[in-house]
């Protein structure tokens, strides 16, 4: 009877560990507006989602898998490397960006979901109102010329894969300054390098934007949970945001407004450590 009773509780702690090795940990950047749990059970239950098959495993059902939170690139990779998470989840262009400079990891898994745009976003005030009229403006103008097509293949789309260079800005005498946060999080595209200067594709953007308006830029970095905090306070009038349609804002907070969108991705690659 012993024998049968130790038999039949190994049994259960080997399917224990088996069924939790069938959970999914995914490391994403933190969502403002939503709980990692709930932003499981809204993501991964989207009829319009579609999940390529191919030589790429399946996404696994909302019961087998667990999103954790991370506020940071760096603590994002960092979490992959302590086991903390399975893989990390990131925008095509970023995980390409961050395979190619680090040889530790590797794409596991292609995954194709609804639509992720990237936008400035600002205080929902009379000024960000304002804000959002002007840079409106300005994308509308850089993408008629053919000036924007041009800056996503500059930065994004060839980068070459090295440290951007940084983004000159002209100066207006007499005109206004505004003051725009950058969190660096999504290199190539939203970067600073080393020596603390924002370089990369949202800055180029930016830069083209403010020559048109004719207003002057002050870069301000921020961490990317600060973004909503730093345009509420006034310490910044704009932030470089992102948002996905049409899920709903779960990246934006009630009292911020978003310009239109100026790139988007519908491919998230899983990153995972090499030869594990």
């Amino acid at each position: 009877m012993k024998k049968f009773l130790f038999a039949l509780l190994a049994v259960m702690l080997l399917s224990s560990c088996v069924f939790a090795a069938e959970v999914l940990r995914v490391g994403e950047l933190t969502k403002l507006n939503i709980a990692p749990e709930d932003f499981d059970k809204l993501v991964l239950g989207i009829p319009t989602a579609k999940f390529q098959e191919a030589e790429f495993r399946k996404q696994p059902a909302p019961d087998k898998r667990v999103t954790k939170f991370y506020d940071s690139l760096t603590t994002l990779t960092l979490a992959l490397n302590k086991g903390e998470v399975d893989e990390i989840l990131l925008p095509k262009d970023v995980a390409n960006y961050v395979v190619k400079n680090n040889d530790a990891f590797e794409i596991s898994a292609v995954n194709h979901i609804v639509p992720n745009y990237l936008s400035f976003g600002f205080k929902d005030d009379e000024q960000g109102r304002k804000l959002k009229s002007i840079f409106n403006d300005a994308l509308i103008t850089l993408e008629n010329s053919g000036r924007l097509s041009m800056l996503k293949e500059l930065y994004v789309t060839d980068p070459g894969f090295s440290e951007p260079e940084p983004v000159k800005f002209e100066r207006f005498d007499g005109a206004e300054i505004i003051k725009v946060a950058v969190t660096g999080d999504m290199p190539p595209i939203d970067f600073i390098a080393e020596d603390g200067i924002p370089a990369g594709f949202n800055t180029a953007v930016l830069a083209e934007c403010a020559k048109l308006a004719k207003i002057n830029i002050e870069l301000i970095n921020i961490d990317s949970t600060a973004r909503a905090a730093a345009l509420v306070s006034g310490r910044v009038n704009v932030v470089f945001w992102f948002q996905t349609i049409p899920v709903g804002n779960i990246d934006v907070p009630e009292g911020i407004i978003l310009s239109e969108p100026y790139y988007s991705w519908v491919e998230m690659y899983s990153l995972k450590l090499r030869n594990k």
